[in-house]
């Protein structure tokens, strides 16, 4: 993982960034609270309709002296005609209540859910789109596995903070709100018994605050891990199989698991633990409060109704307080999965300083004393490139393994920005022109194929190229040697290829990764060992279409092979990051140095 050496933000910064997302969708956001509100409501009212219903049934003198029995009383014009109505009113006013409290319900979670499900969508591809832009050390110092999980877990985490958690808060705390004033309103000096535990239950939330947020980072990780250790295994599934892997992959994927676990469990017990300490602490509240009541003339005036409406608002206060107790488990997990995605976010993305367009370039490519080194306190990996190249030639990168050939075009594709010195293209540093005009003179066949998971069709024609004709598709398809195999295909070019073409040989592979870089047409063609996989019957009608479609682009070859680079205008023999010998096929062979070994040693292969 990239370390981070921005100060930590402050759990109420992160979490005022998070809510900016929910802000967008504000007016569905009013509307779930308006429907929580209404669901709240209803729930006081019913605890004041109890106190109805006991003094009328009790035959009380002072039935009107709830919110439900006073709006009652005066909506039929006095007490005696609401009596006469009593048995009709109160079944009707409770099936009112009922409905608008299930009317508030529906309304609050549906709309919650609403923006809950945009805000996914909206960070969730935020993310992805961010993840295209990264430079390419981000790739190089993560592992795919956690760049999915963050896309994929970490994101619902966040969502649970920004808005489940703001339901319950909004649901449950209007509920305990409307409650604790309805309990003021009937008898303030009982009500005062849950107000002194209040600072209490406070102490407890907050104490476990700090572990919700640890276990939900270390939650975080472990499933990065498992994603990334399933992911090696899928990927690599032959090389494990044919080597015996099966149970080191095992062990590291129940490893993996078993911590997941392990930390998941430790969650669930502090999420446990708290909400049965706060019931105890409200029970208490209850017991004391019964004890009070007891007592005739603690009562003072209240009627029978009222004491009832009184108990039943105070216990209707313990699922709201554990419900709001929870809320802080939700808050803690998304802060965390939060601090991971916004930092992510904040990571610089591909640094493109250049503002030069060209329409066109000629291909004229100049290294000038090029060095290059990973990082700062890394080691050079190329030291002092000094060739030029003119338009239309073709350059071979030979050597063993490891000594830079690959890094060097990455350098000029930008993919990575040189340390010292300058690479001009056309007399214009490289650095001088925007990131999408440079590459769009570029194409690139790498030894590492890239397919995607649909047709022929569209891995020729990819991304900028879609839209092409099928005659462009076919004639480059046609020059790629490619058209040999998908003539013989039921669906020819809108056959599937699968996962990163899993359905297609290397070969084939290969000629499609070539039918695409030649569909572009680019001035500069990169081929990192594009012909490895290859058959030699397919090597050489390939070679021979190279040799003709290769006119007039500077082309770079990387190839072990040194068979296929003979007609090269220019071989650059390297070692450890260097350039230790240049030249053409002829005047190297005459030097009888290193590339002469290296051409004797493959021949005799």
């Amino acid at each position: 993982m990239v370390e981070n050496t921005a100060p930590k933000p402050s759990d109420w910064s992160l979490y005022l960034r998070l809510l900016s997302y929910v802000y967008a969708y504000w007016p569905y956001f009013l509307l779930s609270v308006v429907g929580f509100l209404i669901y709240s409501s209803a729930g006081v009212l019913m605890a004041d309709l109890m106190q109805l219903v006991i003094d009328t049934a009790g035959g009380e003198e002072k039935v009107g002296v709830g919110m439900i029995a006073r709006f009652l009383v005066w909506w039929q014009g006095g007490e005696q005609v609401f009596l006469q109505r009593a048995r009709i009113l109160i079944p009707l006013a409770m099936f009112a209540i009922v409905m608008l409290r299930g009317c508030g319900f529906l309304a609050g979670n549906y709309y919650i859910n609403y923006v809950a499900r945009f805000l996914v969508h909206k960070l969730r591809c935020e993310v992805f789109d961010h993840l295209l832009l990264l430079p390419s050390t981000y790739y190089d110092r993560n592992s795919s596995g956690h760049l999915l999980s963050r896309i994929t877990f970490n994101v619902e985490q966040v969502t649970g903070a920004a808005t489940n958690a703001l339901k319950i808060l909004i649901r449950e705390g209007f509920t305990v709100i409307g409650l604790l004033a309805f309990l003021v309103y009937t008898n303030w000096k009982l009500s005062l018994v849950f107000i002194a535990v209040a600072p209490v239950i406070a102490m407890i939330v907050g104490s476990v605050g700090k572990l919700f947020r640890r276990y939900g980072k270390r939650i975080q990780t472990s499933v990065g891990d498992v994603t990334h250790v399933a992911d090696e295994a899928i990927n690599g599934y032959r090389e494990v199989r044919m080597y015996g892997g099966n149970a080191y992959e095992q062990e590291r994927f129940h490893a993996a698991s078993e911590y997941n676990r392990m930390q998941s469990m430790k969650m669930a017990l502090t999420n446990a633990a708290s909400p049965p300490v706060i019931q105890l602490l409200v029970g208490l509240a209850m017991g004391v409060l019964v004890w009070l009541m007891l007592p005739p003339s603690s009562l003072g005036d209240l009627t029978s109704g009222q004491l009832v409406a009184f108990l039943t608002a105070a216990g209707m206060l313990a699922k709201p307080i554990r419900q709001l107790s929870e809320v802080l488990a939700i808050v803690q997990k998304g802060l965390a999965a939060a601090e991971d995605i916004f930092a992510y976010l904040d990571t610089e993305k591909e640094r493109d300083l250049g503002d030069y367009h060209s329409a066109s370039v000629y291909g004229k490519i100049e290294f000038r004393n090029v060095s290059f080194r990973y990082a700062e306190d890394k080691p050079l990996v190329l030291k002092d490139i000094n060739f030029s190249v003119e338009p239309g030639q073709t350059v071979a990168l030979v050597g063993a393994s490891g000594g830079g050939k690959s890094t060097l075009v990455n350098l000029l594709t930008r993919f990575y920005n040189h340390t010292e010195g300058q690479i001009l293209l056309d007399g214009v540093d490289v650095n001088n022109y925007s990131l999408p005009n440079l590459r769009s003179h570029c194409g690139f066949v790498s030894q590492n194929i890239t397919l995607f998971n649909g047709t022929i069709y569209n891995n020729i024609a990819y991304g900028q190229l879609a839209g092409s004709s099928v005659q462009d598709v076919e004639e480059a398809a046609h020059a790629a040697h490619a058209d040999v195999f998908i003539d013989k295909l039921p669906e020819k070019y809108q056959t599937t290829v699968g996962d990163n073409g899993v359905l297609l040989s290397g070969g084939q592979r290969q000629r499609i990764a070539i039918a695409r870089a030649l569909l572009k047409n680019s001035p500069l063609l990169i081929l990192d060992e594009a012909t490895s996989a290859l058959d030699n019957e397919s090597e050489q009608h390939i070679q021979t279409a190279l040799e003709t479609l290769l006119q007039g682009r500077t082309t770079f070859v990387i190839a072990h092979r040194l068979s296929t680079i003979e007609q090269a205008d220019l071989i650059l023999v390297m070692e450890n990051g260097e350039v230790v010998e240049q030249g053409t096929h002829a005047s190297l062979l005459a030097d009888n140095k290193r590339y002469a070994h290296l051409y004797q040693r493959d021949f005799n292969s």
